[in-house]
């Protein structure tokens, strides 16, 4: 019955995106969508079979906890509908909900998890509970953020479609990390859409009441899985809607806005002590550092100062830009991942030596960019296990590297 109800729902879905508005105004043709959209629930399959390989892995693996923990949330929905929806605000911590930024004893920690139980329970209902359907229904939805961000930038570079639809869904990292069932793949939906809203209203010259209203709501959905998400995104879309309206030189906006924004991180306790952002990523960090696990990196103790945060910068962004290193892979994962990364760095030396067009002349490339490192910077301060790090990692390479990937001359005679 299993595989009855897979291909179905795949036939029915890979139908319903050629006809979906939204997707085929990507330009892409039909055989294109579906190919890449059979290439992204292919990913997901495997990604859920990957952690079944592991001895003794399959019932602690995040996607498949969902999985198991979303069963009995189905039965609920079914029984107790009212009590389905209130369990969310379920708070074992003494109806206390502080502790926003905390990683232990924290309702909003624990939101995470009960924010993709509660999609997966909602998939259950139609997949008999079965995770292989699951994942079809999954890649349906953040199928929406690749096209979206295909959309800008296809806007931004005309006539790089093929190089842009490549970038974005054909990174190996992003592939197989964006589509399994869990929160990334989500994170790079809602940023996408996000992007494509404000770009296309800023374009308009009016950002209606119903952008700024659907921009709060994907800022919203971003919240209760990765809440420093949010917190890099609003002073980014500020950068990026001044600049547009008040600079001609836009990269001045950016900068100016990224100082106000690190004086207030480092500031913030003078306000108030529970404000004191830069000693969360600290407790943060230590809870990762206990954790412990094979891909353990060693690294700098952090200090929660603006001296001991500039001179871990360096460590941080080597864990998250250059790491693994070729000679140090701990499987065909890692050793994946290194050639990956080699394979970035050289892309981007050739986009050094044979661009055609400065892709940061453009606010939403400057956008993409800022976002892109100050979380990736903060996953290189809090992370210290590399087998985290790039999955974190991986939903950023598309923001990062289409714009270079769409501004090389790839033609041999430019070389000549």
């Amino acid at each position: 019955m299993t595989y009855l109800l897979f291909a179905v729902y795949l036939v029915l879905f890979s139908w319903l995106i050629t006809r979906v508005k939204f997707i085929q105004q990507s330009g892409l043709p039909n055989y294109w969508l579906i190919g890449l959209f059979m290439l992204k629930v292919a990913a997901g399959v495997a990604y859920g079979w990957f952690y079944t390989t592991i001895p003794n892995y399959e019932q602690s693996a995040d996607s498949w906890k969902f999985f198991f923990d979303a069963k009995s949330d189905t039965q609920l929905l079914y029984n107790d509908p009212l009590r389905y929806f209130t369990s969310i605000y379920d708070n074992p911590y003494d109806r206390d909900y502080r502790h926003l930024f905390s990683s232990v004893n924290s309702y909003w920690n624990d939101l995470k998890h009960t924010y993709m139980v509660k999609i997966v329970s909602l998939f259950n209902v139609f997949s008999g509970s079965r995770y292989y359907v699951n994942v079809i229904f999954y890649s349906f939805i953040t199928f929406f953020g690749p096209i979206a961000f295909i959309r800008v930038m296809n806007d931004v570079f005309p006539d790089r479609k093929l190089l842009i639809t490549c970038g974005t869904f054909l990174f190996p990292s992003f592939l197989f990390w964006s589509s399994g069932i869990h929160k990334d793949g989500l994170i790079f939906t809602y940023i996408s859409l996000i992007v494509f809203v404000v770009y296309f209203g800023l374009k308009k010259n009016k950002l209606s009441i119903k952008d700024f209203l659907l921009v709060g709501l994907l800022l919203m959905l971003i919240f209760p899985v990765r809440n420093h998400v949010v917190l890099a995104c609003i002073p980014g879309l500020f950068a990026w809607w001044i600049a547009e309206k008040f600079f001609k030189r836009k990269w001045i906006a950016f900068v100016g806005v990224t100082v106000l924004g690190t004086v207030a991180f480092f500031s913030a306790k003078y306000v108030h002590p529970k404000l004191d952002l830069p000693i969360s990523i600290v407790l943060r960090n230590k809870d990762f550092i206990k954790l412990g696990g094979n891909s353990f990196l060693p690294q700098r103790k952090l200090e929660p100062t603006f001296t001991g945060f500039v001179q871990n910068a360096p460590q941080a962004l080597n864990h998250t830009l250059v790491r693994p290193y070729v000679t140090e892979f701990l499987s065909p994962l890692y050793l994946a991942s290194a050639l990956e990364i080699l394979l970035i760095w050289i892309l981007v030396s050739v986009w050094f030596f044979r661009y055609t067009d400065n892709p940061y002349k453009h606010s939403v490339v400057q956008f993409l960019f800022l976002v892109s490192m100050v979380l990736l910077l903060l996953t290189g301060y809090i992370v210290p296990q590399l087998g985290a790090i790039v999955r974190y990692r991986a939903i950023f390479f598309p923001f990062i590297l289409v714009p270079i990937i769409a501004t090389i001359s790839w033609k041999q005679n430019k070389l000549q």
